[in-house]
């Protein structure tokens, strides 16, 4: 079953980076070299979350590594906040999507932008990214690393 998952990693991890590299080769951008980045990162933690799976103490060990990896996978999605916001402020308002509740509902963030303008959901987003990565830095702290 292991070596069903490394050959699994192994092939979705190629396939990805090969695709990454591809994309930094015809368009050299930051953008490319940070999804090119991404994916190494993302490669990196599952082939350590899969070797964590399989040690001999299982997941309920008490040396377990799972939660640990599982966190690192986790942190970098408290950007997707961020992205927003950061699509809010190019914009210079927020832009209500029709027919689409989104992440928190279109009226909590429409709400805010007549509060406060453009930079109410600004804000609440970046609240929401930060708490994500301070929540998910308090538990790598709580896993054993040893």
């Amino acid at each position: 079953m292991k070596r069903l998952c490394l050959a699994i990693w192994a092939a979705l991890s190629l396939l990805l980076g090969g695709l990454a590299a591809q994309a930094l080769w015809e368009a050299p951008s930051l953008s490319n070299g940070c999804y090119l980045l991404l994916v190494g990162y993302y490669a990196f933690c599952f082939l350590q979350l899969i070797c964590a799976f399989f040690r001999p103490w299982g997941l309920l060990g008490p040396r377990r590594r799972t939660g640990y990896w599982l966190c690192l996978i986790l942190l970098p999605l408290a950007l997707l906040p961020l992205r927003v916001a950061y699509e809010i402020w190019l914009e210079g308002a927020y832009r209500s999507a029709t027919g689409d509740s989104g992440l928190l509902g279109d009226g909590v963030l429409v709400w805010l932008q007549d509060l406060l303008g453009y930079v109410g959901p600004m804000l609440l987003l970046l609240a929401i990214s930060a708490a994500i990565a301070i929540s998910l830095l308090s538990l790598l702290k709580t896993q054993t690393t040893r």
